[in-house]
């Protein structure tokens, strides 16, 4: 095992690490501590809190949401219970916490008692022009061998913490361990997507990052099925019910009630994000990544986003796109879907304002849109968190001259209401909780009058 892997006992990590999440408990206080808690779903006034529960035997407790760190003058927030048992726990329960009127661009925190070390911390953003960042990657399953590791306590997730960014966008392969089995009863796959997640959330690294730092996040194949899943999966229908009950989300216009791909929108400011899901309404067959449902919704989002003149669109997605036609990896097999979209995309006039953040590929690669002919926008390819190095698809024009384990990037938006300038910087880390800045994977892009300028790095 390497010092990566190396555990060190939760409650002393947990009691230890990351002063701003904790704090001295007396002895005579026995508080509701959750098995793990993380936010999602920000906007500029509302948020939503997920905490996991071994047994409610009072039932769910009030969340305190002060903008103080000690919790002092705070709020008392109802809960919304719900049994999830996992494959381990038959106790286990999710409570959601909907935080409404927020203010805008304000930090708060949140406990259950105020003696206690456990903690969630968020920002809400701005509304109107809003300066963010964000950080994004995917791939965290560890690099053990023997046995395979399927997830990650790297001290990777410290280094991007010290960054402090207003969320952490994943991309997907949030753990390794290839789920698959009967697909019926689905209860019984839903205990398998929850152990999965409780084993991910227990990696202290992890579980204090994401107490920091709200996350947006869509699968891939390994937190989805196994290697290379698509829409015949029999995990599917387990997957897309346990994500709308245990991970923090936007709506979900396309799987209201658990039945369809998890596609959301969002907004930061005056940026706009479109995710996209990569995997379970995958056809092979039909020749199809997103089916005619999530296809149509992305056709009309993209049109949408057109006529409403927003100065940057995101798409966040969760494979290679350039990659030649044919390749069995990313985009390859659907090349004639690729080709649609990005017509549509040029007919638009969106590739001069638009960026694609990717994954799966486990490399660190952007492209200013010079290699992109489906589009021409630029491409921001961001892996592996934790996991071996394994090149896919390109040629990029802004690509190191190794690839290693360890990297992430971020998005630095700075908007002044009339020029937004966007800076792509990617990340590897250093081994000791600290990261620095790959110089060849830089890119930024000065954004007004409805159109971005890639500009030279500086």
């Amino acid at each position: 095992m390497s010092s990566e892997q190396a555990s060190v006992p939760r409650r002393q990590f947990l009691k230890s690490a990351a002063a701003v999440l904790t704090f001295p408990q007396p002895d005579d206080a026995v508080p509701a501590e959750p098995s793990w808690l993380w936010t999602g779903a920000v906007t500029a006034r509302s948020a939503t809190v997920l905490c996991s529960f071994r047994g409610l035997p009072n039932g769910a407790p009030m969340l305190l949401v002060s903008e103080r760190q000690n919790l002092s003058g705070a709020r008392r927030v109802e809960g919304a219970a719900l049994a999830a048992p996992s494959r381990r726990y038959a106790n286990r329960f999710v409570v959601r916490y909907e935080l409404t009127g927020l203010a805008p661009n304000q930090e708060y925190f949140g406990g259950f008692v105020p003696a206690s070390g456990t903690r969630v911390r968020l920002r809400t953003f701005g509304a109107g022009a809003y300066s963010f960042l964000a950080a994004f990657a995917s791939c965290a399953g560890g690099t053990r061998v023997v046995p395979m590791s399927h997830v990650s306590n790297t001290r990777l997730f410290d280094a991007i913490s010290a960054l402090d960014p207003h969320v952490f966008i994943h991309m997907g392969d949030l753990h390794y361990y290839n789920l698959t089995g009967a697909p019926r009863p689905i209860e019984v796959m839903m205990g398998r997507f929850r152990r999965s997640l409780d084993r991910v959330l227990s990696q202290e690294h992890q579980a204090l990052f994401y107490r920091k730092t709200p996350i947006v996040y869509t699968w891939d194949d390994h937190d989805y099925g196994r290697d290379g899943s698509d829409a015949s999966s029999p995990t599917r229908d387990g997957a897309r019910a346990y994500y709308g009950t245990d991970i923090p989300h936007y709506p979900l216009p396309l799987s209201k009630n658990a039945d369809g791909p998890i596609a959301q929108r969002f907004e930061i400011g005056r940026v706009r994000f479109l995710m996209t899901d990569g995997r379970s309404e995958r056809n092979p067959g039909q020749r199809t990544m997103l089916g005619q449902r999530q296809f149509t919704w992305l056709f009309e989002e993209l049109g949408q986003a057109a006529r409403d003149q927003v100065p940057l669109l995101v798409w966040v997605n969760s494979v290679p796109w350039i990659i030649r036609d044919g390749d069995p990896e990313g985009w390859g097999p659907f090349a004639a879907e690729r080709q649609a979209l990005g017509q549509r995309i040029t007919q638009l006039n969106l590739g001069p304002r638009m960026l694609m953040m990717s994954g799966d590929a486990h490399m660190l690669a952007f492209d200013d849109g010079r290699n992109n002919p489906h589009g021409g926008f630029v491409v921001a390819q961001a892996a592996p968190l934790d996991r071996f190095v394994r090149r896919k698809g390109g040629p990029y024009s802004h690509e190191p001259p190794d690839q290693r384990n360890g990297q992430f990037a971020t998005l630095q938006v700075d908007d002044s209401g009339t020029t937004l300038t966007a800076t792509l910087q990617g990340y590897r880390h250093l081994g000791t909780g600290t990261a620095a800045p790959v110089p060849e994977t830089r890119l930024r892009l000065r954004c007004s009058g409805g159109r971005c300028e890639v500009l030279t790095p500086s």
